[in-house]
């Protein structure tokens, strides 16, 4: 057929320009006088052929535009990876990206970063230590773009190659979906070890000797301290990452950290000291083994002039901070021993909010806030939304009534079992509009896609903990709602909070009012609801407890009760259900009808 002939035909031209472009190439490695950019030109085209036949061998009709390809081709990293970023939906390498990539995967140097939240830090340190964990490998085993299914499906590991570093369990599940995701084709093995899971399953994980491990300071010391003998054997070790170095501070993980700092060999350690101590390790034979690099990842950078100054100047940075000193980030640098003429890649603004956040306020009383909550839930609820507490109290009452209120709400707090916390931030991510509602342990590092809404049901302490709850929203480059609901003692910390960040003119968000008679008919319904539930749950759980203590301490608990007394508290209990099933079935009755405006009342409250 005709269709058929054409696609031959592209085909055909295709396999001929190929074949034009290894000519070319023959005639620059025979002519020495080659221009440096038609060498480049060259080293292009070879990339384009090295994905285009890859997405032939896959069968995908996955077509990379030229610009496309320049955006990932400029910082020259390996067709592989640039597979891997396409596939993922990056088409373009973000400025943090931009900055790091250069100086951690091809000159070798040590990086210091701080970028907005959001801003694709992981990867800046993750695709360095894969492209020359690439190159490393294909000076041994002479791994080619051809070999791509055999890289596939290799399954032997190696010594440890990198050890990252970060703060919470849920940021290094984070951190390791994420470089597993780049490095799918790669064969190199990323596995994450943090507490709160099985130690023996841990375990088992290291035994398969993975290249990269990403951990919490607690449990890798644990298991460094027992002696686990791939954590142990840090000989090979190339790339050692502090990620959210800032937070590391906060969270008091000092005596880890400098414990785990210790262990690591010097980075200034000889190559051929390097390489006799890694000679019976095959996948690093005969390489020449590089010093190994520091990585420290902040959401805010504050350095010393002179230790700027330092590191621009080449000097050495004396590697003399103690646990008690690890109080900034320029301490923990120089505790990691952070090289000389390590790179500094600050691009942190002002405000150090996210570009495209949008930032709105609503003033109203305590009482009201749960109103105005539902109100942003139902009728602007588009997309993922977290709505962030500073108490536990605060996060138990609202998930409690807007469950009541048919909103399925998923929570994430410090007393949750670790097991649970991880299910919640999995079924986060699934739900396209799922609600979650978070302590500010949270807050800071885990990336989510298309979280349309920040809602701060109760303001921060701080302004640190402000930016990192809105980062949560306005991610790589997209639009996203911050909205604070602000009360008349909230209003002199709210304010401070908009100078610090230089945003004086925060606009208030609007509240259309004439939703607000039916919001409150179910309001009122469901804190009833809520109110004798929870009363009901206290006297279950109040009885339950003394019956087990009863019975661990051999009593017979006597019924204090006399027989009119026991009557008449099974009257009230029958009467407090009907009640309940009444007031249940009567907000089921609201709830099977959509959220509807009616004429403004001036009972109702002010947004």
């Amino acid at each position: 057929s005709v269709a058929e002939s054409e696609e031959e035909g592209e085909k055909g031209e295709k396999k001929g320009k190929r074949k034009k472009r290894n000519k070319k190439k023959r005639k620059v490695k025979d002519n020495d006088s080659e221009s440096k950019e038609d060498v480049a030109d060259d080293n292009v085209e070879d990339m384009q052929d090295d994905i285009e036949n890859m997405e032939q061998d896959n069968k995908e009709e996955v077509k990379l535009g030229e610009d496309e390809l320049y955006a990932w081709l400029e910082l020259r990293l390996h067709p592989l990876l640039i597979k891997a970023m396409h596939r993922l939906g990056f088409n373009e390498p973000t400025p943090i990206q931009k900055a790091c990539i250069p100086a951690g995967a091809h000159q070798g140097k040590d990086v210091i970063g701080a970028a907005e939240t959001g801003s694709g830090k992981t990867l800046a340190f993750g695709l360095p230590i894969l492209q020359r964990l690439l190159e490393e490998r294909e000076k041994t085993t002479r791994l080619h773009v051809e070999d791509e299914k055999a890289a596939e499906g290799s399954s032997t590991g190696g010594p440890l190659r990198a050890l990252i570093l970060t703060p919470t369990r849920e940021l290094a599940k984070q951190v390791c979906d994420h470089l597993k995701e780049a490095a799918k084709f790669l064969g190199i093995h990323v596995v994450p070890i943090v507490g709160g899971l099985s130690m023996e399953k841990q375990e088992r994980l290291l035994k398969k000797k993975p290249e990269i491990v990403v951990g919490t300071p607690g449990r890798l010391w644990e298991l460094m301290s027992s002696g686990n003998q791939h954590l142990v054997e840090l000989h090979s070790l190339s790339f050692f990452v502090l990620d959210e170095a800032d937070r590391m501070i906060e969270r008091g993980h000092f005596k880890e950290v400098q414990s785990i700092i210790e262990m690591l060999p010097l980075s200034n350690s000889s190559d051929e000291q390097t390489v006799k101590a890694t000679s019976s390790c095959e996948t690093v034979a005969n390489l020449q083994i590089k010093k190994r690099q520091t990585f420290v990842f902040s959401a805010t950078l504050a350095l010393s002039a002179n230790f700027r100054k330092k590191l621009k100047r080449g000097l050495s940075t004396s590697k003399t901070a103690t646990a008690d000193d690890l109080s900034s980030i320029e301490a923990l640098s120089k505790q990691a021993g952070m090289k000389p003429n390590a790179e500094i890649v600050d691009l942190t603004n002002a405000s150090i909010l996210p570009e495209k956040l949008e930032e709105s306020f609503i003033e109203c009383s305590d009482d009201d806030k749960d109103a105005n909550l539902y109100y942003i839930l139902s009728v602007h609820g588009q997309g993922r939304t977290i709505v962030f507490c500073t108490s536990i109290s605060a996060l138990r009452h609202i998930s409690s009534l807007l469950r009541t209120l048919g909103i399925n709400v998923l929570t994430n707090h410090a007393q949750m079992q670790q097991r649970a916390r991880m299910k919640a931030v999995d079924r986060f991510r699934e739900g396209e509009n799922s609600v979650l509602v978070a302590t500010d342990g949270f807050a800071r590092g885990m990336d989510f896609d298309n979280v349309r809404t920040v809602i701060h049901y109760q303001l921060p302490h701080s302004s640190d903990v402000y930016i990192h709850r809105s980062g949560r929203t306005a991610r790589k480059s997209l639009t996203g709602c911050s909205i604070a609901l602000i009360s008349p003692a909230d209003k002199a910390k709210f304010y401070s909070l908009c100078k610090s960040f230089s945003k004086e003119n925060v606009q208030q968000f609007p509240v259309d009012q004439a939703y607000m008679p039916a919001i409150m008919n179910r309001l009122s319904l469901a804190r009833q609801i809520d109110k004798i539930s929870s009363k009901n749950s206290k006297e279950n759980a109040n009885k339950s407890w003394l019956q087990r203590n009863a019975e661990s301490m051999g009593l017979i608990l006597e019924a204090s009760d006399s027989e009119e007394e026991r009557v008449r508290g099974h009257k009230q209990r029958k009467a407090t259900s009907a009640q309940l099933q009444k007031l249940q079935q009567d907000l089921n009755e609201l709830l099977q009808h959509p959220l509807q405006p009616k004429t403004f009342s001036r009972r109702y409250l002010a947004g």
